[in-house]
């Protein structure tokens, strides 16, 4: 075998792959970058609104222990709001 028929059978077995490979590429970017940008824009949309929910908790829960405290009210363990945020 020369090497122009080996280049040639080569190319024939190397296409279809070449072929596969741009229909992968293909998919990636017109199907999962776009979900996966998607997903990762809605996630960062939730922790934002965790960390503002869990900020206006702490405000009220804050506001609901002085009161509480003037009033030498007593509150079970178990009903009071934990502090995450420093």
């Amino acid at each position: 075998m020369d090497e122009k028929s080996f280049k040639k059978l080569l190319e024939e077995v190397i296409a279809p792959l070449r072929q596969d490979i741009k229909e992968l590429k293909d998919v990636q970017e017109n199907r999962l970058v776009p979900s996966v940008t998607e997903t990762e824009i809605t996630l960062k949309y939730y922790a934002d609104s965790y960390k503002i929910n869990q900020h206006n908790i702490e405000r009220v829960d804050t506001r609901l222990t002085t009161v509480e405290e003037e009033l030498n009210i007593e509150v079970a363990e178990d009903l009071k709001v934990p502090h995450f945020s420093s």
